[in-house]
């Protein structure tokens, strides 16, 4: 989730010249190099290194850099591939990229050109990530659509409600420097965090007096419910662990698992905070709106038992920074039904 990782790049060179020529110019650049000489050295580095970008021979003491491209595209489609070889044959280029490999270098090489090609081949990675999230969030906008509608059926003000929290939660994972799979997760998990209520019945849903016990024991179902629900859709199986362990409490004492602390998932923590303070300063079926001055106060005092205490001074600085700007919500763009008041 940390923004200023550096990038990881991983070259396969037997050649020690080549080699080092290729690491000095890359860590002149501020780019992480890690060097070996052959495949199996290869295939232990990529265990233990998230690597961005790989930069291989195809000749190898024990084996083809064909080989390790192969084994590279089986698990990871993203990871940045170049082949070098001191051949002069125009068919490899063609069975290289037919194997995966994103660019071809031929050697002899200058390296003051390397720079280059390896920023070029980290945007051509950037946008293909960029357009995989397109795709993904496209293939399940028809899913959440149905899910928001049949919401809305049940209850008009939750779906607004849910949409406020997701730039509440928004603003948090921006602060914390998630990344886009962490964003894109985040701003699901609250815009569906309160679909279980389509299971709730209307004299509780709609309740405008406090709720008696049994009805209170119903009504704290929603989050079970709801994960049970977006659990059915495969590709939302960490949203929906995270939906049920919204209403989870810092001491312990949430429901509907008890859990306590930092065992309560990350994106469950900050969705707690959003989701009660989107809850005081909007107007309620059973109470009117608090200003957002009694509803951080609310915040503060409930830290370190129902709230993250780091997450709510976290918060409690974004909100008081009038200079930050609401994010954008990518789903709810997408979403033409969904619209914030």
């Amino acid at each position: 989730m940390n923004t200023i990782d550096p990038i990881e790049i991983l070259v396969v060179e037997d050649d020690p010249v080549t080699a080092a020529g290729i690491c000095e110019t890359l860590n002149s650049r501020f780019y992480h190099c890690h060097h070996t000489v052959s495949l199996a050295g290869a295939g232990e580095i990529i265990k233990e290194k998230v690597i961005n970008l790989v930069i291989c021979d195809l000749n190898l003491p024990d084996g083809h850099g064909f080989d390790f491209l192969r084994q590279i595209r089986r698990t990871d489609k993203n990871t940045a591939f170049i082949v070098i070889t001191s051949s002069d044959d125009p068919g490899l280029i063609t069975t290289a990229l037919r194997s995966g490999a994103n660019d071809f270098i031929s050697k002899p090489f200058h390296l003051h050109n390397l720079p280059t090609i390896i920023q070029r081949n980290l945007e051509r990675q950037h946008m293909e990530r960029l357009h995989d999230h397109q795709i993904k969030i496209h293939g399940l906008t028809e899913a959440i659509r149905v899910l928001i509608a049949a919401l809305e059926a049940k209850d008009s003000y939750t779906s607004g409600h849910s949409v406020r929290v997701a730039r509440y939660a928004m603003m948090l994972g921006h602060a914390l420097s998630f990344n886009e799979d962490d964003l894109f997760t985040l701003e699901l998990s609250a815009i569906l965090h309160d679909i279980g209520k389509i299971g709730m019945p209307d004299q509780i849903l709609k309740k405008s007096s406090s709720l008696l016990e049994k009805e209170y024991r119903t009504a704290k179902e929603h989050p079970v419910i709801g994960s049970k629900i977006v659990g059915k859709i495969g590709a939302l199986k960490e949203v929906a662990l995270i939906i049920r362990n919204h209403h989870e409490r810092f001491d312990g004492n949430g429901y509907p698992d008890q859990l306590s602390g930092y065992a309560i998932p990350l994106m469950s923590r900050i969705l707690t905070i959003a989701d009660a303070y989107e809850s005081i300063v909007s107007n309620r079926i059973y109470r009117e709106k608090k200003t957002p001055e009694v509803a951080l106060d609310e915040l503060k005092k409930n830290a370190g038992t129902q709230f993250d205490p780091a997450l709510v001074k976290l918060f409690i600085q974004i909100q008081s920074d009038t200079s930050l700007k609401k994010p954008v919500l990518r789903i709810d763009s997408q979403l033409h039904n969904l619209t914030a008041d």
